[in-house]
């Protein structure tokens, strides 16, 4: 498994590099790409940064299954924060009221 995860990891590190290549030279060149393709490769540069980090954690503690099970825990409670962030005010109010 922690093959399939290195090779994984290495084709979005080299995949992610060439986004970021990309997004930075048409940034100083403006290639005339339309404003809505931009912002979702900006949003793309930013989940695959996040994946690339994920991926390469996912080799660390392949094989470590309690390590593993509180990393994937630890990825689950980012990927949810990011997707619902109204959830993360909602409960900081929530452990505000409390303390």
């Amino acid at each position: 498994m922690k093959k399939f995860w290195n090779v994984l990891g290495q084709i979005l590190g080299f995949l992610t590099i060439v986004l970021y290549a990309f997004l930075y030279t048409d940034a100083q060149f403006g290639f005339g790409i339309p404003s809505n393709i931009m912002d979702y490769l900006v949003l793309a540069r930013q989940f695959a940064a996040l994946a690339v980090a994920a991926i390469v954690g996912m080799e660390f503690v392949s094989g470590k299954k309690l390590f593993a099970f509180i990393y994937i825990l630890i990825l689950a409670i980012i990927v949810i924060f990011m997707f619902f962030p109204s959830l993360g005010e909602s409960l900081v109010s929530m452990l505000n009221t409390i303390i």
